[in-house]
């Protein structure tokens, strides 16, 4: 590639400099210009000699006076002479030549929380110099383009943010930095712009929002599967989603833990009753640091990652690629479900039905089930309200029903004794099917891929938490409890249930509003329900964004320890801040999460706001023209 005119100017001022140094002062020694007390004062002290005087001025220095007189003049021009190195002009004139290079060649690489990001690249100047650097087959999307829109298009509309370019990856290089070719990754770094790594767009997260001027890189192209030939592990890119991977392994007669819905991977899963969470089955993964640099994590490469990756991965680094754990199906690929509503007058005996089902915890590992309230216009009863701004001073208003439907990996005739006791319970309508596990989520939840709960274009905000008993949503957690907690990063092994309260609704400031208010409120009515009363628990996947640290990442000390000990070490610049991220002093978020003022590292070598905001200022009129 050749040497830039940076380090080509940088390094011959160099040169030049050392060179016109001696040659001056052999001039000097030569000619005996300026002698008399500048010659004192050099044999006293050699502060003024060439780079090969120290060990001359050193054993002049210790035969002066008597021993004693002469070992302490000795220590004192040993410390001065040494300063003299450290302060001769060729030195200071290379550090400031070189510092002078880093910051030609790329000033907001090397002044990155100083430098502004208001005035972020062009559009032609991104093109020109990311597009040279990505595989074939690569494709870059700005405002305005159809692709764009349709890339960056999220099924929460709140999460979209303020994006400047979106970036699909032509190979597993794209997102890494390889060689010495840059990345995507490495490219928002250079100009000190945020970024953030998707998948099909799932994520809730209301710091979602927040990015500002952000490179959006959709991994969805690296969605490569490939099973091993012994079986056992399958390795997928980074973009794969759930319909995708259950149709690939099924052609195998394997299958993985997976979550409900196609529209992203999660944690608690179905077969989590035999396998533990999905995170418990990742064997290895390769992921992209803050910095643009590729490694593997794995329980023997960079294990204290691996564990933090397990639980909380997105606060360190883009998976690109992982090794993953499958197994063949249990007693084959059916999965037989009922589906059955009640109204409001059974719900207390549904729920003490359901309480006895799980059992603590004891949940059969071949059952899982999912519940919600609902209204449905020809089951939903009405009931007559009060309204003032009404003629007739009252409105009919349907009220929900409970849609429960439970899933039972075997045949109908195994499932009985589970499903009987609800059944006794009469509710209002009741049906059944098996259908192929592949398609379960289609047939029976409506989540697949094209059914209108994965579409866009409204807000959706979840409000959930972690119980032990009275649920919406309960997997058999006999795998995970099996695992030990201090495994990995996963705090919430000891909850039973996760139960959400999730609004969709119109994007508007009011409707938000009205979610803020009441969300909070419904999951503090679950944690305060239980007996004895449970600290707040939250799902990371499921947390809206305004719980504390420890009720998403666990209340043990040493385990906030450890995660925060990892955030500084692989991300100490908070890059990695738009998905429920670590924060605190040590963790620093990106300064656009949040307004007011954030904590960076370089703070502490100033002092008061009027010296920042000088640096600030000075640093962008520099570098801005």
């Amino acid at each position: 590639m050749g040497i830039g005119w940076e380090w080509a100017l940088s390094v011959g001022a160099i040169v030049i400099f050392v060179a016109g140094v001696e040659a001056w002062k052999a001039c000097k020694r030569r000619f005996g210009w300026f002698a008399g007390e500048e010659e004192v004062e050099e044999e006293k002290l050699g502060l003024r000699q060439g780079f090969v005087s120290f060990s001359k001025s050193f054993s002049r220095s210790k035969s002066m006076g008597s021993e004693s007189a002469g070992e302490k003049l000795a220590s004192v021009t040993v410390t001065e002479a040494m300063f003299s190195r450290i302060t001769h002009p060729a030195f200071v004139a290379g550090g400031f030549f070189l510092a002078l290079a880093l910051l030609l060649y790329r000033p907001q690489r090397f002044l990155p929380d100083l430098l502004p990001i208001d005035s972020p690249p062009s559009a032609s100047k991104i093109q020109a110099d990311l597009g040279p650097k990505l595989c074939q087959g690569a494709e870059i999307y700005f405002p305005g383009s159809a692709e764009f829109g349709e890339y960056n298009e999220r099924w929460s509309k709140a999460a979209e943010g303020d994006i400047l370019v979106v970036v699909v990856p032509g190979c597993q290089r794209d997102v890494a930095t390889a060689s010495l070719t840059d990345a995507k990754v490495e490219f928002a770094n250079s100009f000190n712009l945020p970024f953030l790594a998707i998948g099909r767009g799932h994520g809730t997260p209301s710091a979602l929002g927040t990015i500002k001027n952000g490179v959006l890189i959709k991994i969805t192209s690296l969605d490569s599967i490939d099973i091993a030939a012994d079986g056992k592990t399958a390795t997928m890119g980074g973009g794969v989603y759930v319909d995708q991977v259950l149709a690939k392994l099924a052609e195998s007669n394997k299958v993985c833990e997976k979550r409900d819905g196609p529209c992203s991977l999660s944690i608690p899963s179905r077969y989590m009753g035999y396998a533990g969470l999905i995170s418990d089955n990742i064997v290895e993964m390769d992921v992209v640091t803050a910095n643009g640099s590729e490694i593997k994590v794995s329980a023997t490469s960079n294990p204290d990652l691996y564990w933090g990756m397990r639980g909380a991965g997105h606060n360190f680094g883009i998976v690109t690629k992982f090794q993953y754990k499958i197994f063949d199906y249990p007693k084959g690929q059916d999965t037989y479900y009922v589906t059955y509503i009640f109204t409001e007058d059974k719900l207390e005996a549904f729920f003490t039905q359901l309480n006895r089902l799980i059992n603590d915890g004891n949940l059969p590992k071949d059952i899982s089930s999912y519940a919600l309230y609902i209204l449905i216009p020809s089951i939903s009863p009405k009931v007559s309200i009060y309204d003032a701004s009404a003629e007739n001073e009252s409105s009919d208003i349907a009220q929900p029903v409970i849609l429960f439907q439970l899933y039972y990996f075997g045949t109908p005739e195994e499932a009985l004794p589970y499903v009987q006791p609800f059944l006794d319970l009469q509710p209002a309508s009741a049906s059944n099917a098996t259908t192929a596990y592949k398609n379960l989520a289609h047939e029976a939840t409506g989540t697949g891929v094209g059914d209108p709960v994965c579409a866009g274009g409204t807000t959706k905000a979840f409000f959930a938490a972690g119980l032990k008993r009275y649920n919406f949503e309960t997997y058999s957690v006999k795998g995970m409890n099996a695992v030990d907690e201090a495994s990995s990063a996963y705090p919430h092994r000891e909850d039973n249930l996760l139960v959400s309260f999730t609004v969709l609704y119109p994007p508007s400031p009011s409707n938000d509003a009205i979610a803020l208010k009441y969300g909070p409120q419904a999951r503090r009515i679950w944690a305060e329900g239980e007996t004895p009363a449970r600290k707040l628990s939250v799902y990371t996947n499921f947390a809206f964004g305004t719980e504390k640290l420890q009720e998403v990442y666990g209340y043990e000390p040493w385990r906030l320890e450890r995660l925060l000990a990892l955030k500084k070490e692989w991300d100490p610049r908070g890059r990695f801040a738009f998905y429920n991220p670590l924060t605190g002093e040590d963790s620093p978020v990106h300064p656009n999460y949040t307004a007011g003022a954030v904590y960076q590292p370089w703070m502490g070598l100033l002092t008061g706001s009027s010296i920042i905001s000088t640096t600030n200022a000075f640093i962008h009129q520099l570098f801005s023209s």
